[in-house]
């Protein structure tokens, strides 16, 4: 400055002989989340995808928009904390994101990122357990299944290709009808017996090529227990999944950046917004509407519907799929406008024994999707054309009589849909009928005494 004339001599003089003060640095607010695996998350886009880091930022003044919603991701931190008991050590992982164009709203990599940084959204691979299921009915559903397709849940030993080998899942609580049930109630309790025989009748590698279609990027086993999630993956890329179901079947990847501009304001990057369809709109539908099953009681059969423990919480429609395995519990679905993701267990992959922590994914989904909603429309899924819906008895699939006691909704390819009607009440409605111009005769016992 003195040599450009800009203070005298003496002024530089004083200057250097100046003792400076520095501030304390401020002290971070307990209360206050920084969204710092978000950020990580970001930074690993803008280097890896884009090739800026963040000496380019800085040294070129460059101005950054993200897509995070810090509304959505105060809530998100606010529900984890909520949900999951201070005093358990079992970490957890959400992801939300607009399924509309993949730009990820809210995201937590773990319970508190100064003791660990490692981000279990976007880097650690888990087991998927039943979240898995969707992929395989998704292809199932394009081979020719429907909601009304009937399998037969029992305790089943499956021979492997080699001819030797077998494999025996079982349901949860070993569970089972012991009778055929639909698709539709399949998917809204979990068996595990009809996706094993649908992932075996199809060919195992439907499931992997729909999977790899959707955009999971790790490795898949081409085994019959992979119908059931043992393959690990990514909890950003199956949240990314759901999301293409829940826009109708177009491609998305999870986006974190929305823009770049120059100090000057002149755009350097902008986030694509075309997307080309990836899976067939209509069975992307079809898929959604079996998802919805878990929240709808109406596909009750010898266990109850999936989503019962959050009922209570849910107060608009929603597609979803649960998942628990030994190490790993999960919940991930979705409205028309917004798809989240929870995944809870321990980083050592350590059996989760407490009842509750299995329950803490269900739950915290359901709140933070109820709040982060909460004033908007209350949207529902629409169905493209080329479909019909009609009434089916969901204990056998076949178009619901009068008689019936319970009518379910189901979609279908028009076409596809069930030509039989349910003759299973018939009898028990007359009987009912009858019992009924009884009580009625009895209310005027001297009626029948005079006329016939």
């Amino acid at each position: 400055m003195k040599e450009d004339g800009i203070i005298t001599a003496k002024q530089a003089t004083k200057a250097l002989v100046t003792p400076l003060a520095f501030a304390k640095p401020a002290e971070k607010d307990p209360n206050k989340e920084d969204a710092s695996y978000f950020m990580d998350a970001a930074l690993a886009e803008l280097k890896q995808d884009l090739g800026i880091d963040e000496t380019m930022i800085y040294t070129n003044g460059l101005r950054v928009y993200t897509t995070l919603d810090e509304k959505m991701q105060r809530t998100a931190e606010e529900k984890m904390k909520d949900v999951i008991s201070s005093s358990s050590d079992v970490q957890s992982a959400f992801v939300a994101m607009n399924p509309k164009n993949g730009q990820v709203k809210a995201l937590i990599g773990g319970r508190d990122y100064e003791k660990s940084p490692f981000n279990r959204a976007t880097q650690a691979i888990r087991q998927p357990g039943s979240t898995m299921k969707p992929f395989l009915y998704y292809a199932a559903l394009k081979d020719g299944f429907t909601e009304s397709t009937p399998m037969k849940s029992e305790e089943t030993t499956f021979k492997l290709e080699d001819g030797v080998s077998t494999y025996t899942p079982s349901n949860y609580h070993n569970y089972y009808a012991d009778a055929p049930i639909t698709m539709a109630q399949a998917i809204a309790l979990s068996d595990n017996i009809y996706a094993v025989k649908t992932h075996l009748f199809i060919g195992e590698n439907r499931l992997i090529e729909t999977a790899k279609t959707l955009g999971i990027s790790s490795p898949l086993k081409k085994v019959p227990s992979l119908a059931l999630g043992t393959s690990p993956v990514k909890v950003i890329d199956m949240v990314n999944a759901y999301g293409i179901f829940a826009n109708g079947g177009k491609e998305i990847r999870p986006t974190f950046i929305k823009r770049i501009e120059t100090h000057d304001g002149e755009v350097v990057y902008q986030a694509p917004s075309e997307r080309k369809q990836v899976i067939d709109k209509r069975y992307a539908f079809l898929t959604t509407h079996l998802m919805t099953g878990m929240f709808n009681q109406k596909l009750n059969g010898y266990t109850t519907v999936t989503g019962k423990p959050i009922s209570k919480y849910v107060s608009r429609p929603y597609a979803g799929k649960s998942g628990t395995t030994s190490t790993d519990s999960w919940m991930i679905g979705y409205s028309p406008q917004l798809v989240s993701g929870v995944w809870v267990g321990y980083d050592q992959g350590r059996t989760m024994d407490d009842v509750a922590e299995k329950g803490y994914a269900k739950k915290m989904w359901a709140l933070f999707m109820e709040d982060a909603l909460k004033g908007k429309k209350k949207e529902k899924f629409k169905a493209p054309n080329g479909l019909m819906s009609v009434n089916i008895n969901p204990q056998n699939g076949k178009l619901a009589s009068k008689s019936c006691p319970v009518q379910y909704k189901a979609y279908y390819l028009t076409g596809t849909q069930p030509k039989t009607y349910c003759t299973d009440h018939i009898d028990h409605a007359a009987k009912t009928k009858k019992k009924q111009h009884e009580a009625e005769n009895k209310k005027f016992h001297w009626l029948p005494k005079w006329f016939d």
